[in-house]
């Protein structure tokens, strides 16, 4: 499958999972998620979803992360099921396998924009401080 075709696939296979995904599954551990995005094997076989739990900035807290492991759980557990509802939504003629993942890029992002800011906070407060004199 060309590069052009899959990441139209990609695009409405995302597009079409919101409404599965908020809506339809009823395990008590699948929380509200963002799909943040989908990445289809290159014979279009399997689809990587990757998703973050909404509300949730940080996974390093044990609980955020005991919270997303048990969300994956869920979601993972009923991917037989959201594949059946979205080959009735989406015509094509195989629909991929489906298997979702934590989506860490956020949590990467903010935790190098916070050690960023650190180093730039440090800096400014080295500038700010008055050389010492120099007794000889």
């Amino acid at each position: 499958m060309d590069k052009t075709r899959r990441a139209k696939l990609e695009s409405l296979i995302q597009q079409e999972l919101v409404p599965i995904l908020s809506s339809e599954l009823k395990d008590p551990r699948v929380r509200p998620v963002t799909i943040t995005r989908v990445e289809l094997t290159q014979d279009a076989g399997s689809a990587e979803v990757y998703v973050v739990l909404f509300g949730l900035d940080h996974l390093e807290n044990k609980e955020n992360a005991d919270k997303m492991s048990g969300c994956l759980e869920g979601l993972n557990s009923a991917a037989g099921y959201v594949r059946k509802k979205l080959g009735s939504v989406i015509k094509i003629r195989q629909v991929p396998g489906i298997r979702f993942k934590a989506d860490s890029g956020l949590t990467n992002t903010m935790r190098v924009n916070e050690l960023l800011k650190k180093i730039s906070d440090s800096a400014e407060a080295r500038e700010k401080t008055p050389p010492e004199n120099e007794t000889e």
